[in-house]
């Protein structure tokens, strides 16, 4: 039985169709787990600051302690030097160790204030840590409903993909045998896009200006017209 070439093109460009919302679906798929994944990457980069912020405070905490023992050093010899000025037995000397403890006690009194400005530093960056933390804990929230809509939306795309699939099946099953591998190697290698409309005299898939004689050739329905360019098949709405 001779091929229906008119009839073959209507199922394939309700082919077409369907093999578009597929192709949608399957990269709606494929896009999903690499959403997922930036989302988590980008809390991830939120959480770093606070690391920071932490971080920063660990090392304030250090230098204090750091300082603190400066303090404590300069206090010991303070009493050091007042235990040892009452046994010396010359003015000269005993001048002597009043300006040593003049030194320690002004380098004690920067080493304070230093301790100070250290506790006020620890005191705004806790305020900062505790306003991070409040923060990430609302993205956390935010990102735990956003990956569940995803995951909602993976299995409304499969279901809606299965259906679809099943259609193509059936559909699929009427295109002639020598007329469906042609179609199929064509959207598998054009992005599932096999079959397009001539607009006034230009195809829809490459919008390259048909001869005339390729349009008449369409307009026949006597075979199969293939775009020179880009290869695709070829019709024209009615």
């Amino acid at each position: 039985m001779p091929v229906n070439f008119a009839e073959q093109i209507k199922l394939l460009v309700e082919l077409q169709g369907l093999d578009t919302q597929i192709f949608k679906l399957e990269e709606e798929l494929e896009a999903i787990p690499l959403k997922i994944k930036d989302m988590e990457d980008h809390f991830k980069d939120k959480s770093a600051n606070l690391k920071s912020l932490e971080d920063g405070v660990k090392s304030l905490q250090v230098k204090r302690k750091e300082k603190e023992g400066e303090l404590q050093s300069k206090e010991e010899a303070v009493k050091k030097f007042q235990s040892q000025m009452y046994q010396v037995k010359t003015n000269k000397e005993y001048s002597a160790f009043q300006e040593e403890i003049a030194r320690a006690k002004a380098d004690s009194s920067l080493i304070e204030e230093d301790i100070l400005k250290i506790f006020d530093l620890v005191d705004v960056e806790n305020k900062k840590i505790a306003q991070e933390k409040d923060f990430l804990k609302k993205e956390e929230v935010a990102l735990g409903e956003d990956k569940k809509r995803l995951d909602q939306a993976v299995i409304r795309f499969k279901a809606e993909l299965e259906t679809l699939k099943v259609q193509r099946s059936a559909l699929a099953a009427k295109v002639d045998h020598s007329v469906l591998p042609k179609y199929d190697r064509i959207i598998a290698s054009k992005n599932s896009l096999g079959v397009v409309p001539v607009v006034g005299d230009s195809c829809q898939g490459c919008f390259r200006v048909m001869p005339p004689q390729v349009i008449n050739e369409i307009k026949m329905k006597s075979s199969l017209v293939f775009c020179e360019n880009c290869a695709r098949i070829l019709y024209i709405e009615e």
